[in-house]
């Protein structure tokens, strides 16, 4: 009883072990993935200062309902 209770203990410390190893290496690769794709509010903004369309900006010209004057 006694070397089939370690034996159990043994077999759950193996896979508490590898499951705890596949979180650690899924909650890495969400990292790594999230740190090299763009962030959404990125996604519309250009490298050199340009408003890109649809940015929703307020632009000289225009009142507040996007209607030019």
């Amino acid at each position: 009883m006694e070397k089939t209770k370690q034996s159990l203990i043994n077999i759950l410390l193996i896979l508490n072990l590898a499951i705890s190893t596949c979180a650690a290496i899924g909650v890495g690769y969400v990292a790594y993935r999230q740190s090299t794709t763009p962030d959404f509010s990125e996604m519309g903004r250009r490298g050199s200062g340009e408003m890109a369309p649809g940015n929703n900006q307020f632009q000289p010209g225009q009142d507040q309902s996007g209607q030019t004057q």
